[in-house]
């Protein structure tokens, strides 16, 4: 992941690439807006590019669940619920069935939760691993101020969560 500019603390723009620097998405705030709107493209964000997908908050007020918009297929959409703050959340498609979870290593030998930096993405045989990075980079971007402070929240490493099929 890596954000271009001349000021690279604006992170209003952030690129995921490979493992060979190609750019395989590109993740883009959409000013000004009040639901922290989001716009992803295929690839670099060039002018005239159309966005194949945008992701905001459901509501303004507190916390809520996050919706993504998939443009061109009006019957894909996401919500994405939980607790991003504690990495642990999970994106269910239009049916509310879970596609992706995202939640918070444990180191087993040490029994020990590792850092909010450190998390476990789990996918659904099938769903795009580049489009849910590119999720996780926006909800990171949203929630970022917010989650500064996990809240005094425990998480417990003994704790087994079902996870999808990886």
């Amino acid at each position: 992941v890596d954000s271009y500019g001349p000021n690279t603390s604006d992170t209003g723009e952030l690129v995921l690439m490979d493992s060979s620097g190609r750019c395989l998405l590109t993740v883009h705030r959409k000013r000004p807006s009040l639901h922290h709107r989001w716009e992803g493209f295929l690839g670099e964000k060039t002018e005239g590019k159309k966005p194949i997908f945008s992701v905001r908050r459901s509501s303004i007020i507190g916390r809520s669940s996050v919706t993504v918009d998939v443009f061109g297929n009006p019957s894909e959409e996401y919500q994405i619920e939980g607790l991003f703050a504690r990495r642990c959340c999970t994106i269910f498609n239009a049916g509310k069935e879970s596609v992706a979870e995202i939640t918070r290593k444990v180191d087993a030998s040490a029994n020990v939760v590792l850092g909010k930096d450190v998390f476990c993405l789990y996918l659904k045989p099938g769903f795009d691993g580049a489009f849910a990075m590119g999720l996780v980079l926006v909800l990171d971007q949203i929630h970022g101020d917010a989650d500064a402070d996990d809240g005094g929240a425990e998480v417990n490493p003994n704790h087994e969560d079902s996870h999808l099929s990886t």
